[in-house]
């Protein structure tokens, strides 16, 4: 899959160079060139998978030269220090849910990107 700028000045690249290069060369961010479509009955076949799965399953077509084995062990393993067996809970409140999202080792939001994130650079630097 390739990445263009939000700006449009910069070259096009696949998921692995946006990964190493964070912003793109015009100031813009990456975003995918296509979006991937996810079918009905793709969606209803990810019901009661776990958070890991779910994240493997929902990442992998942005993913590129990442072996789905690969990125379902990378998630199996971010996602395995958090506290709560459904990675981000919902709990109910006396109008609608509130989502946790503190389960993680550092007890913050962003460990539920740079768990997977960190090992996503480990994973394309060797």
């Amino acid at each position: 899959m390739r990445y263009i700028s939000t700006r449009g000045r910069a070259p096009a690249l696949e998921f692995e160079d946006v990964l190493l290069t964070g912003l793109a060369r015009d100031g813009g961010l990456y975003v995918p060139e296509d979006w991937p479509a996810i079918a009905d009955d793709e969606l209803r076949a990810m019901r009661g998978l776990s958070y890991a799965e779910l994240a493997q399953r929902v990442l992998q077509p942005f993913m590129g030269g990442i072996a789905e084995d690969d990125l379902a062990a990378m998630a199996a393993e971010a996602y395995a220090r958090f506290d709560d067996p459904a990675v981000t809970p919902l709990r109910p409140l006396d109008r609608g849910y509130l989502m946790e999202l503190f389960h993680g080792p550092t007890l913050a939001f962003k460990d539920l990107a740079m768990q997977l994130l960190a090992r996503l650079f480990d994973h394309v630097l060797t």
